[in-house]
């Protein structure tokens, strides 16, 4: 993670930085006091957040930093781009064929379907905010994962897995390296084969 500075002159607008970052899921290093009020009040002006959040009275290390109202831009900007959302094949296709709701209305497809978008781990709002046709949330197909195997000289299925950087096996599948298609396709040699992952 790139390291962010926001420079802040006002409480309010070191609270909403800290806001933005809580809902991000960070947090700071040594304390869970929420905004650290007294931080601020001692003169802390510059936040940072990089593995977690931590502050300076100056830009010490001469990082460059952006201003509050940036900062705030930024986050708009981000707000606008669209949720997307990786499932299965399986359930990208329902999901259309609930979308078209072919010979009833969407509501009446939705009703029909209630069990199934409910057993989908995504949540509810969403899925029905994409049925909807929100601009704001996206659905795809994941990328299927790979993996590497063989059998050895006692019968034994091994999988293919990188231990610090270099090429070993592996009897635990899921311990097995995974990854797209081109990776795996990379690490393949005569003696391994290539199966799904998922």
């Amino acid at each position: 993670m790139t390291e962010t500075v926001v420079h802040v002159t006002t409480l309010e607008q070191w609270k909403s930085v800290l806001d933005v970052w809580y809902k991000q899921g960070h947090y700071w290093l040594f304390t869970n006091t929420k905004y650290q009020e007294s931080i601020f009040e001692d003169g802390g002006r510059y936040l940072f957040l990089d593995d977690y959040i931590t502050y300076s009275r100056t830009n010490h290390s001469s990082k460059p930093f952006i201003e509050y109202s940036e900062f705030m831009a930024q986050q708009k900007e981000d707000n606008k781009m669209a949720m997307v959302y990786e499932v299965s094949q399986s359930v990208f296709d329902e999901l259309q064929r609930i979308k078209a709701h072919e010979g009833t209305s969407l509501l009446g497809s939705i009703a029909l379907n209630a069990q199934l978008i409910k057993s989908i781990e995504v949540g509810n709002k969403a899925i029905l905010r994409y049925l909807a046709d929100d601009p704001a949330i996206e659905f795809k197909v994941k990328e299927p994962l790979y993996r590497l195997w063989l059998i050895d000289d006692f019968g034994n299925k091994l999988f293919f897995w990188i231990d610090d950087g270099r090429p070993d096996w592996v009897g635990a599948e899921d311990e097995a390296f995974t990854a797209p298609l081109e990776e795996i396709k990379k690490w393949k040699t005569p003696a391994w084969d290539i199966e799904k992952a998922d």
